[in-house]
């Protein structure tokens, strides 16, 4: 009976134990989900959710290698012989994106790391023995954040660039815009409203500008004792709390979309005294600027565009201005785009400044000519050779120059 009683405890254990593993194996932890990479489309090609969010993210910029020469374009060495001015950079961009109940919420971001040549002709410093200069030119490493700012709906904060030069578009689809003024300043802090009324659209913005210092001439006398001579402000950062403004007005009617604004500039006069001498004069700042802009969509193919731009040279929103700072300048510039082939984009632009003679401005007219050919060499990767002519309207001052660029965009 005691045998008998043993042998089924026995079994029984073991059924038990069986049933215990059995268990176990059927409780066990399973592994977590993966959760995979969404597309968001709602914001534009690249973006996807952030996991676990609903904000949407993009990752972006290019790496870009520019080669210029030519009297336009070079730089010296420090021979005086011309050499290549050359510029390899960077550019890093981040974009988010998310609807809230007050409208779309963005950020972007976008730094930039670059190589670059720069000139050092007659640079330098004064000293105790003189002025110490320096030619020929530079390499060196550069950083920038060109772009930090947060939107929501149409308010925008943060680094940008002038409201002045971004509401009505930058100039031609050329490297080289700027070479007898431009179209407007850049980078600044802003604060920034637009408001999108399908056709209709207008904004304002309320700008910092970039940098006030006092910057001091100096004179070196026959017995080599450098004495401060007068001292002036260098920059377009705002004297107090009152910002520059920019108000912009557009209207898209299909074929053609016209856009105005208008800045004005609210430094006050700065008086320039020399320590030295019983020199006092009145260094004017400040003023109005405007431009109007017509882009006319002629096909799938061919594009062109126009700006009037007119503006006080006291303003630093008349970048293109010439002669005193009293005087008042008129710029044109235009240019158009043509998609030849699916590789193949030919662009140019061409700025024409009026000129100031009375009152120390050039003897004539100031003119620019680009021209340029994207090619596609594979999706992502574009070439493009640039042929540029300038004439800053002084004797001999007509100058040619060349640009290659090769950009890879991602």
């Amino acid at each position: 009976m005691n045998i008998k009683s043993l042998l089924l405890g026995s079994a029984a254990a073991l059924v038990a134990v069986s049933g215990a593993r059995a268990a176990d194996a059927i409780i066990a932890a399973e592994p977590e989900p993966v959760e995979y990479v969404r597309v968001c489309d709602a914001f534009g090609v690249g973006f996807f959710y952030i996991p676990g969010t609903e904000t949407c993210l993009r990752i972006g910029g290019y790496v870009r290698y520019d080669i210029s020469g030519g009297d336009l374009l070079d730089v010296n060495s420090a021979t005086g012989d011309e050499t290549y001015n050359k510029r390899a950079r960077a550019s890093f961009q981040v974009s988010t994106a998310s609807e809230t109940e007050m409208g779309t919420l963005r950020t972007f971001v976008e730094t930039r790391w670059q190589w670059d040549t720069n000139a050092l002709a007659n640079s330098g410093a004064f000293t105790a023995t003189g002025f110490q200069a320096r030619n020929g030119y530079s390499n060196d490493g550069e950083f920038s954040i060109n772009f930090a700012w947060i939107q929501l709906g149409g308010l925008r904060v943060g680094k940008d660039e002038s409201y002045f030069t971004t509401f009505t578009g930058y100039g031609g689809s050329v490297i080289n815009d700027t070479l007898v003024g431009g179209y407007g300043p850049f980078d600044t802090n802003l604060i920034s409203y637009t408001y999108n009324g399908g056709a209709f659209r207008a904004g304002i913005a309320f700008e910092q500008g970039d940098d006030s210092y006092n910057n001091t001439n100096f004179t070196v006398s026959a017995a080599g004792v450098v004495a401060p001579a007068a001292s002036s402000t260098t920059g377009w950062g705002i004297d107090d709390y009152m910002p520059h403004v920019v108000i912009g007005a557009g209207y898209n009617a299909g074929i053609v979309d016209l856009s105005a604004v208008v800045a004005f500039d609210t430094r006050d006069d700065f008086v320039l005294v020399s320590p030295v001498a019983p020199l006092t004069a009145l260094q004017v700042r400040g003023g109005w600027t405007g431009k109007l802009r017509a882009d006319v969509t002629i096909n799938d193919q061919a594009s062109i565009f126009a700006m009037l731009m007119y503006g006080e040279n006291s303003s630093a929103y008349t970048s293109w201005a010439n002669g005193a700072a009293t005087d008042e300048t008129f710029s044109v510039i235009a240019g158009g785009s043509y998609q030849a082939t699916d590789k193949v984009k030919f662009n140019t632009q061409i700025q024409w400044v009026e000129a100031n003679t009375v009152t120390g401005g050039p003897a004539s007219d100031e003119w620019s000519v680009v021209g340029n050919m994207n090619y596609t060499v594979v999706p992502g990767l574009v070439v493009t050779p640039e042929l540029a002519w300038a004439d800053n309207g002084t004797v001999g001052g007509d100058e040619f120059g060349a640009t290659l660029r090769v950009q890879r965009s991602f």
